[in-house]
C-alpha cells in the first residue's frame, strides 16, 4: 500500500483514494491512521492552481468575509477587549481588513501572494506583532501546515482560523464538496485530532466550535468563545459593544 509521513504529526500516512484535480490531473489522497488528517499527494499542480488568484469555485467570498467580520468582531469584544491591534494572515483582497476596520479595529493586512485591493495603507510592517491573527479559509491550502502555523504564532499570541472539519466517517475523495477538486487549491483537511495535535505541537490551548478554531498561548472562555460564534449571539455583542468606525480618520489619513 502507498504511504507517506502525515504533515501534521509525522506519523505514517495511507492511501485513502484518488480523484482528477484541475480536470486533468489524477491525485492520490492519503489519511493518517493516528490524527486523521488527510493530505494529497505532493501538490505540483499549485501553480497552475493559483494562476488566477481567487478561485472561481469561491461563490462564498463576499458572505464568508461578512460573516467573519461579525464573528471575529463578537470574539474579540468579549476574549479580548485590550486588544488594540489585529492581523489578517493570507488577507486575500483586503475585504475582511476593510469590514473590521470600518467596525472600528485596527485591522492590517498581509498576503505574499495577492494584492490588496480594499486596504491600501493598512499593510503589515515587518516585525510588527498583534494581540490577534485571523487566517480564513488558508488553513486547508498549506502544503507543509506547520511551518504556516509556526509562523503565525510568531505574528500573535492568538489565532483564529476557519476550516471545515473532516465528517465522520470522512468521505473518500472526491466526494466531499470541500476537496473541491475542481480547483486544485484545497489539498490539506483536517480532523479534530489533528488540530489538537497541531495545538499539542505548538503547547497551545485550542478551542473549536464548527469551522472556527482559536489557538491560544493562554487560557480563554470556551462559554465566551461559543457565544462570540453564535450567529444568534454575534448581533447582540456587537450591538451591545459597538466601537466607533475607522472610516473617516482612514480616509483622512491616506488623503493627508
Amino acid at each position: 500500500m502507498l504511504t507517506m509521513q502525515c504533515n501534521v504529526c509525522g506519523d505514517v500516512s495511507e492511501a485513502f483514494g484518488s480523484s482528477i484535480v484541475l480536470s486533468k490531473y489524477p491525485v492520490q489522497y492519503f489519511r493518517c491512521g493516528t490524527c486523521r488528517f488527510i493530505q494529497t499527494e505532493t501538490p505540483h499542480w499549485l501553480e497552475e492552481a493559483y494562476s488566477e488568484g481567487l478561485g472561481s469555485l469561491d461563490t462564498g467570498v463576499m458572505w464568508r468575509n461578512l460573516h467573519n467580520a461579525g464573528v471575529t468582531a463578537a470574539l474579540i469584544s468579549l476574549l479580548f477587549p485590550n486588544g488594540t491591534r489585529f492581523l489578517d494572515y493570507a488577507g486575500g483582497y483586503g475585504t475582511l481588513v476593510r469590514l473590521m476596520r470600518d467596525r472600528g479595529f485596527d485591522f492590517y493586512w498581509s498576503d505574499p501572494y495577492a494584492k490588496n485591493l480594499h486596504a491600501r495603507g493598512f499593510e503589515h510592517v515587518p516585525g510588527s506583532r498583534y494581540d490577534l491573527l485571523t487566517a480564513s479559509e488558508v488553513l486547508e491550502h498549506l502544503p507543509n501546515p506547520l511551518e504556516d502555523i509556526a509562523r503565525m504564532l510568531d505574528l500573535a499570541d492568538n489565532v483564529l482560523v476557519t476550516t471545515e472539519l473532516l465528517p465522520e466517517p470522512a468521505p473518500e475523495p472526491p466526494n466531499w464538496w470541500y476537496y473541491a477538486v475542481k480547483g486544485g487549491q484545497h489539498i490539506s483537511f483536517y480532523s479534530a485530532d489533528s488540530l489538537r495535535k497541531i495545538a499539542s505541537h505548538f503547547r497551545v490551548y485550542l478551542l473549536s466550535r464548527g469551522s472556527y478554531h482559536l489557538f491560544t498561548r493562554k487560557p480563554q472562555s470556551n462559554l465566551l468563545f461559543r457565544i462570540a460564534t453564535s450567529d444568534r449571539a454575534v448581533p447582540v455583542v456587537n450591538w451591545l459593544c459597538k466601537r466607533g468606525s475607522l472610516m473617516q480618520t482612514d480616509f483622512e489619513r491616506m488623503a493627508a
